[in-house]
């Protein structure tokens, strides 16, 4: 993949909406999906490491 940022949108298109055609809407929800996985996998990761270092 090239370092296009449109051709990234379409990579998380196929990924969160496979089958779907990929419009601005889908572009949109597949962007806010990713970003909101990957902040909610940040959150789990301090709160375990946080969770380990308490004991």
């Amino acid at each position: 993949m090239s370092n296009n940022g449109y051709d990234q949108l379409r990579a998380y298109a196929t990924k969160w909406c496979p089958g779907q055609p990929q419009n601005e809407q889908v572009l949109g929800l597949a962007l806010f999906l990713e970003t909101n996985y990957w902040e909610k996998h940040a959150h789990a990761v301090a709160n375990g490491i946080a969770k380990a270092l308490k004991g």
